[in-house]
């Protein structure tokens, strides 16, 4: 498992659990339009979540909760699940693909809810945006605090319900990889019931997380 300053990195997930908008904007066909309208969606949700994690009124328990529910309107978590289970999505029932997607969501926001205590009001700036296959965008940032930088990107997916984040990559380390390479590895041991126990327990890492 990859061990990293994850507490001091806490700005950088505080944004990815909040990562773009739940009301979609119509943008061009092209790529540079997309990119565009992607770079706004992540900045205007940045200044959403931090100007709550700012907020000296707000009670730390809410600040949570009003954060958590960005994540949820703005995560595409069905999608985010059948890209880390890939060819395993196939071998889940229609239960357990339900199951697996509410504990993945579920055990995603215990872990940011957490990072919640260490924010130490870091800056975030978008520093530029690639167009990927599928029609995606990949929107890089840098986030800076007291002593150190730390490099994220989001990889966002536009739908009929608008854009929404897909994948977190944190110092070159994706998410749903990383989240991937324990799934395959505990679905072929204990088999997708093992998995779902597993995520319900917080027993799998997100990137960088020490064990």
């Amino acid at each position: 498992m990859l061990r990293s300053s994850w507490g001091r990195r806490t700005g950088a997930l505080c944004v990815a659990a909040a990562l773009a908008l739940a009301v979609a904007e119509r943008s061009g066909a092209n790529s540079s339009g997309a990119e565009d309208a992607a770079r706004a969606f992540v900045q205007k949700t940045i200044d959403s979540v931090l100007a709550i994690l700012r907020d000296k009124s707000i009670p730390l328990e809410e600040k949570k909760t009003k954060v958590e529910d960005i994540a949820y309107k703005s995560f595409d978590f069905t999608l985010m699940s059948r890209l880390v289970l890939a060819r395993n999505w196939s071998k889940f029932s229609p239960k357990q693909q339900t199951d697996f997607v509410g504990a993945f969501k579920k055990h995603l926001s215990a872990t940011y809810r957490d990072t919640l205590n260490t924010f130490r009001d870091e800056t975030i700036a978008i520093v530029g945006s690639r167009a990927e296959s599928n029609g995606d965008v990949t929107v890089m940032t840098l986030v800076k605090g007291a002593a150190d930088t730390t490099k994220v990107d989001y990889r966002m997916r536009k739908s009929n319900a608008g854009w929404r984040g897909i994948d977190v990559i944190i110092e070159g380390v994706s998410l749903v990889q990383n989240f991937r390479s324990q799934a395959q590895e505990i679905v072929s041991a204990e088999g997708p019931d093992g998995l779902i126990r597993k995520l319900r327990e917080k027993q799998l890492k997100a990137p960088g997380k020490s064990a």
